[in-house]
């Protein structure tokens, strides 16, 4: 069984994805975004031969505008789970930065220390 990719964001912003296979959802704003977001980790695939469940999703991006704005405990609920993978991706407008603040507070918590020297 293959794993899907998805991909959270305004229809105009993630439209082109879908000519590379991924799944699109709309969102238009940081509300609408959490909502889809749990909504696609509840999905879930059975193996037809061992009977187990998996998530339907290996990687859920998320347009780094409306990833920027979901409150920690959104975050933390969404992110407990190795999978599916919640990754931040630019948006028209551009990388804000958002995306390499969140990887370095990923990577302090797994070393202990500040490796990319931010602080």
């Amino acid at each position: 069984m293959k794993y899907q990719i998805a991909i959270v964001g305004p229809k105009d912003t993630i439209l082109g994805f879908k000519a590379l296979g991924l799944k699109t959802y709309n969102a238009l704003d940081t509300k609408e975004a959490v909502k889809v977001l749990f909504e696609l980790k509840k999905k879930v695939v059975t193996d037809e031969k061992s009977g187990e469940t998996r998530p339907l999703y290996a990687i859920i991006f998320v347009i780094e505008d409306l990833m920027a704005r979901i409150e920690d405990s959104d975050y933390k609920k969404l992110s407990q789970d190795a999978l599916p993978a919640i990754v931040p991706v630019p948006g028209t407008k551009g990388a804000t930065g958002y995306s390499l603040k969140r990887i370095g507070k990923m990577v302090e918590q797994a070393v202990g220390s500040d490796i990319f020297g931010d602080k």
